[in-house]
């Protein structure tokens, strides 16, 4: 047999740039621990999408992400790049993040040695992913997947406001800057269809399509969301005010948040969304991104890629 093909993609600037500052520590205890393998560095946000497809063409058995949920999702992403070949490698992660979402889901490592042993022993997950087409910063039509969380509203513009700074107080960051947005933000009308069903109207805070359980840097907006149960969980807050968003800020953290007026939630497959206005645009979040704008349309694909802890 063959030995296997590992791969490393590593984001440098990940852990507040310790990633690429012990990288050279790093690359000893690795090769002391599997063997031989190979890496790469990302170079800027996407880069990992064309390394990660490459590294398919390569026939690589394991891919390894070293950095948060922004890096894991862009190599999820690279599964979905054209002309590959079938069979696809399992990922595996080395959490660098600063939030930390779907590898707290996921229970993925931040622990070197962990990590490693999920490359030898590890149990193997099947996760969905879910194909997001939406509008993009050019005005063009344009395709995303992710594996956490999308949804538009006030989380998107915070996660726009967060990734235009520092990030440099890591998880905390989404909590002060959504604090911040409370005093300006204002609900959004959406025509909101759920799996080909009729349309309906809602005036939302924020519309959450949730595959993994957190969001925002540990808010468990759906502590019922499962990776692999072939659906997703829209969770729709509706009603909160200034005053209820902060004393339901709790139940965003403690994952109470169901109980919660103005909040409901069902399970869905596909689902559509526009603005009401067209002049006010609902800001897409996914997978901590801010990829673009609605109209969005978000179909799940069940047990689209596998991953080992």
């Amino acid at each position: 047999m063959a030995p296997a093909q590992i791969h490393f993609i590593i984001n440098p600037r990940s852990s507040g740039g310790n990633t690429g500052r012990n990288w050279q520590e790093m690359e000893s205890a690795i090769r002391r621990g599997i063997g031989e393998f190979t890496y790469e560095f990302t170079e800027e946000r996407g880069s990992a999408i064309a390394q990660t497809a490459r590294a398919i063409k390569n026939k690589a058995d394991t891919i390894v992400v070293v950095g948060g949920d922004g890096t894991v999702s862009e190599v999820v992403n690279g599964f979905f790049e054209p002309g590959l070949p079938a069979k696809k490698p399992n990922i595996v992660i080395l959490n660098q993040g600063t939030g930390g979402d779907f590898c707290r889901t996921i229970g993925a490592p931040a622990d070197l040695n962990l990590a490693l042993d999920s490359i030898k022993t590890g149990r193997q997950i099947k996760v969905d992913v879910g194909r997001i087409k939406f509008i993009d910063a050019s005005g063009q039509n344009a395709i995303r997947y992710f594996i956490n969380v999308a949804g538009c509203g006030m989380a998107g513009e915070v996660v726009q406001a967060i990734n235009r700074s520092s990030k440099r107080f890591g998880g905390f960051s989404y909590f002060l800057v959504s604090a911040q947005k409370l005093f300006t933000y204002r609900k959004k009308k959406l025509t909101i269809q759920v799996d080909g069903g009729r349309v309906e109207k809602h005036e939302v805070v924020t519309a959450a399509i949730c595959n993994g359980q957190f969001f925002g840097g540990g808010m468990q907006i759906s502590p019922g969301s499962r990776l692999g149960d072939g659906h997703f969980e829209l969770v729709l807050i509706e009603d909160w005010n200034f005053l209820q968003s902060l004393w339901y800020s709790k139940n965003l953290y403690n994952g109470t948040i169901a109980r919660c007026r103005g909040v409901t939630t069902r399970s869905i497959q596909k689902i559509s969304i526009e603005s009401e206005n067209a002049d006010d645009h609902a800001i897409i979040d996914c997978d901590g991104e801010d990829i673009g704008r609605a109209p969005l349309q978000i179909e799940i694909i069940p047990g689209a890629v596998t991953f080992r802890v």
